[in-house]
């Protein structure tokens, strides 16, 4: 059953406080929202606007009170797509705070719904939604971005912060069973900055590798004052923030991992190919190191060539290849004609549960005049 209207609980339930602490690291820069093409990774009802909700106690844990509303998967009307894929809207408490009541709210809104949460009781509020989001490809850089606000309007109302996170490897809690986060997060979630916005929507951001083919993004509220202190959520976005080059080539690892690199010059084209023992993304850095004189004045009885040695400053780059694989090839063109050049093949993929990069000895190749 679906609605969009505001059901309120008359359930209270009391609770001892319980902390937690997390560090924000990380975030981007006025992200923009990406439309996720085939099977692209992709955020799913992120604007709350299409009126699609379901109660939680239905589908999850069954002793969890009425009317606490969530927005629902995209084209999910009959209630038929697989847990294993499913991408609605859930909600998580911590362990000995105040069990939370999420609805839709048509008020307060930057479109046409937010969600809107407030504790059962009068207990602590620490809490907040997430959602799972499959297909993700390992050591891409994600982003997620949504708008919130508190609205404290009790004498005792305190916001302590909102922010939101991204767990790399997917975890989440188990929505069936048991929805509160026990102690703390886990190591593998990354969270952005705390705000404290109030009373009017501002933006949360956190930027993250991927480290498994699923990740999960949450949103985080740590506020006092029971019932009467609401947190509001709207319009979240999400899109691949990964960076141009996968490691900084001036502070790169010990080379390792790289295997069977050659070169193959035509023109002013250069193919890198190598491989790699697990998948992984691949480019390749590079830079001119030398170029041969032009011709001498035609007054000199002779003729010596003599190469102008340079060093650039910073290193170029091929597009990164992000589709993970263990055979690798990037291609420089463009390139000097008589020019020799330096270049360093670099992979990143998983390996012991986390992303390492891996990256070849300096190599060098020179372009026919």
């Amino acid at each position: 059953m679906k609605r969009s209207f505001v059901i309120a609980g008359p359930i209270v339930l009391s609770s001892v406080l319980l902390l937690l602490l997390v560090s924000g690291i990380s975030q981007a820069e006025s992200p923009p929202p990406l439309e996720a093409a085939g099977g692209a990774p992709s955020l799913h009802n992120p604007g709350f606007d299409n009126h699609d909700w379901y109660e939680f106690h239905k589908r999850y844990q069954s002793a969890y009170p009425s009317g606490a509303w969530l927005p629902d998967d995209d084209n999910n009307g009959n209630d038929n797509i697989p847990d294993s894929i499913r991408q609605d809207w859930r909600l998580w408490f911590l362990d000995g705070t105040d069990i939370v009541e999420p609805d839709p709210e048509q008020t307060y809104v930057l479109n046409v719904e937010a969600v809107q949460m407030r504790t059962y009781g009068e207990g602590k509020f620490l809490a907040g939604i997430y959602q799972p989001i499959y297909t993700t490809t390992p050591c891409l850089v994600y982003g997620f971005q949504i708008y919130a606000q508190s609205r404290p309007e009790g004498s005792n109302d305190t916001l302590i912060a909102l922010q939101v996170g991204i767990d790399r490897v997917g975890w989440h809690p188990d929505s069936y069973n048991d929805p509160a986060v026990h102690t703390s997060f886990p190591t593998t979630t990354v969270w952005g900055p705390a705000q404290k916005y109030q009373w009017a929507y501002g933006p949360l951001t956190v930027t993250a590798e991927a480290w498994n083919t699923k990740i999960t993004v949450f949103t985080y509220a740590d506020a006092s004052g029971g019932r009467s202190h609401r947190i509001l959520w709207d319009s979240a976005s999400f899109w691949d923030a990964t960076p141009p080059m996968i490691h900084d080539p001036d502070n790169l690892p010990a080379p390792s991992g790289i295997n069977n690199l050659t070169v193959i010059t035509a023109g002013t084209t250069a193919t890198v190919t190598w491989t790699t023992d697990k998948a992984a993304l691949g480019q390749v850095y590079y830079r001119l190191v030398s170029v041969p004189a032009g011709p001498p004045p035609p007054e000199y009885p002779y003729k010596v060539y003599l190469p102008i040695v340079l060093r650039q400053t910073g290193w170029q780059y091929t597009p990164l290849n992000k589709t993970p694989t263990t055979s690798h090839q990037a291609i420089l063109t463009g390139l000097v004609p008589g020019g020799t050049y330096e270049f360093i093949a670099v992979s990143r993929g998983l390996s012991g549960g986390q992303c390492v990069t891996w990256r070849s000895e300096i190599g060098q190749f020179t372009i026919a005049p």
